[in-house]
C-alpha cells in the first residue's frame, strides 16, 4: 500500500466537503494565535504561568454561552450565516490585536474573539453531519482534518520566525487568512439545514442514532447515555492532548533559552507533516475498527507520547514523542466526530454539537488552568507525568463505556 493508493478513499465525497477542506486549509495557513498564545502571554507580556492559565481558562469558558446560543440558532434557522458571521468577527478582532503591540489589552481581545469563535463550532459540526452519511463520514472527517493540517504545515514553517521578529503578523496573518477562506463558504457552500423530506428519510432508515427526536434536546441526550459518557471522557482526553500546547513551550524554553518559540514551531510543523503524510494510511488501517475502539488506541499513544517527555532532556525525544502522539491525534480527531455524528438526532444536530462542544471546552479550559497551578510548585517533567496518569484514567473509563455499550446492544437484540 502506498500513500497514493490510500488517497483513493477520498474519491466520491460530496462536493461541499472538498470545498470546506480547501477552506480549512486556507484558514489554517494563518492559524498562529492559539498555538502561540501561552508563549505570547509569557514571553511578550511577561505574565506568570498561573496567570496565563487563568486567562486561557476564561478564554475557553466564555465560549460556553456562545455555543449554547449557536446550537439553538443553528437548529431553528440555518447553519451557514452563523458560521460566516462568527468567523468574520473573530478575524476582525485578531487584525485589531495586530495594531496593539504588546498591550495588556490583548488578552481581553482574545477572550472576546473566543466568544464569537464559539458560534462557529455547532454550525460547522451540524453542516458536516448534514453533508455526510455513516458510510462516508470517516473519509469526510479525515479529509477535512487533513486539509486543516496541510494549512498548519505551511503556517508553522514561518510561525516561530514571526513570533521572534514580527509578532504583530501572528494576529494579522490569522485574521486575513480567516477572511479569505470564508469567501469559499460564502460563494460555494450551500446552507445544509435538513428539509422535512430529508428528516423523514432518516426516520425510515436504519440510522437509529440519527433519527428525529420529538422531545427536547435534553430528552435526546438522556436517551443516549453512552454518548454522554463518551463525550465526558473525551473532555478528559482533550485535557491531555492540550497539554502539549501548554507545557511544551515552557519546557523547550527551559532547555533552549530564547530559542523555545522556534523549537516549538518546528515540533508543531513536524506534527502537521506527520498528519499530511500519514493520515490517509492510518485511516485506511483503522477503517474496519469501530470509532470508540480507535479512540482507545489514540489514548494509548497519548499515554506513551506525553509520558516519555517526563524523562526527555533533548529535542530529539520531543520529535519522537510528537510522532507517537500525532498518530493518536489523527485517529481521535476523525473518530470522535464520527461517533458523535452517528449518535446525534437529525433535528438537534446544532444543539447536540453545542452541548458536546461545551463539555469538550471544559477539557480545553482546565488544561492550562490546572496545569498552570500545578507547574508553580512542580517541574515541567512532573507536569508530563501527571498528563500521562490522567490519560491512563481516560483509557480505563473509555474501556468501560465500550464494553458497557457492547453488552447493552446484545441485550437489546
Amino acid at each position: 500500500m502506498t500513500i497514493f493508493s490510500a488517497f483513493k478513499q477520498y474519491k466520491g465525497l460530496p462536493r461541499e466537503i472538498y470545498i470546506i477542506a480547501i477552506q480549512r486549509l486556507v484558514n489554517s495557513i494563518g492559524g498562529f494565535v492559539y498555538p502561540f498564545l501561552a508563549m505570547f502571554l509569557s514571553v511578550r507580556l511577561g505574565l506568570p504561568k498561573d496567570e496565563i492559565g487563568r486567562i486561557m481558562l476564561i478564554t475557553a469558558i466564555v465560549g460556553i454561552p456562545g455555543s449554547l446560543i449557536a446550537g439553538h440558532l443553528v437548529d431553528r434557522f440555518s447553519r451557514k450565516p452563523i458560521l460566516v458571521i462568527s468567523s468574520a468577527m473573530t478575524a476582525v478582532i485578531y487584525i485589531i490585536c495586530g495594531f496593539l503591540g504588546y498591550s495588556h489589552t490583548i488578552p481581553y481581545m482574545i477572550i472576546l474573539s473566543s466568544f464569537f469563535s464559539s458560534f462557529s463550532n455547532p454550525a460547522s459540526g451540524a453542516m458536516i453531519s448534514d453533508l455526510t452519511t455513516p458510510e462516508n463520514r470517516k473519509q469526510s472527517f479525515s479529509l477535512l482534518y487533513l486539509g486543516m493540517n496541510m494549512g498548519l504545515a505551511f503556517g508553522f514553517m514561518f510561525a516561530g520566525y514571526l513570533f521572534e521578529n514580527h509578532t504583530n503578523w501572528l494576529f494579522w496573518g490569522d485574521g486575513l487568512t480567516t477572511l479569505l477562506s470564508l469567501l469559499l463558504v460564502v460563494f460555494f457552500v450551500k446552507d445544509t439545514r435538513p428539509s422535512k423530506k430529508e428528516i423523514e428519510q432518516i426516520n425510515q432508515s436504519d440510522r437509529i442514532g440519527e433519527k428525529e427526536e420529538k422531545g427536547s434536546i435534553f430528552a435526546g441526550i438522556k436517551k443516549r447515555p453512552f454518548l454522554t459518557m463518551f463525550v465526558l471522557i473525551n473532555a478528559v482526553i482533550t485535557f491531555v492532548y492540550k497539554q502539549y500546547g501548554f507545557i511544551a513551550p515552557f519546557h523547550l524554553e527551559e532547555l533552549y533559552p530564547n530559542q523555545g518559540a522556534i523549537y516549538f514551531g518546528n515540533s508543531m510543523m513536524f506534527n502537521t507533516l506527520i498528519v499530511i503524510f500519514f493520515t490517509p494510511i492510518i485511516m485506511l488501517l483503522t477503517k474496519k475498527y469501530k470509532p470508540i475502539v480507535n479512540v482507545k488506541i489514540a489514548t494509548i499513544t497519548y499515554i506513551i507520547g506525553f509520558g516519555m517527555l517526563g524523562f526527555s532532556k533533548s529535542f530529539v525525544w520531543f520529535f519522537v514523542s510528537v510522532f507517537i502522539w500525532t498518530t493518536g491525534e489523527i485517529i481521535a480527531s476523525v473518530n470522535v466526530g464520527v461517533y458523535i455524528s452517528n449518535h446525534s438526532p437529525i433535528n438537534h444536530r446544532g444543539g447536540f454539537n453545542s452541548i458536546i462542544t461545551i463539555i469538550n471546552q471544559f477539557g480545553r479550559s482546565f488544561a492550562p488552568y490546572i496545569m498552570g497551578k500545578y507547574l508553580v510548585g512542580h517541574s515541567n517533567s512532573q507536569g508530563w507525568m501527571l498528563t500521562a496518569i490522567v490519560a491512563i484514567f481516560a483509557y480505563i473509563a473509555l474501556s468501560a463505556v465500550y464494553y458497557g455499550e457492547k453488552h447493552y446492544k446484545k441485550i437489546v437484540k
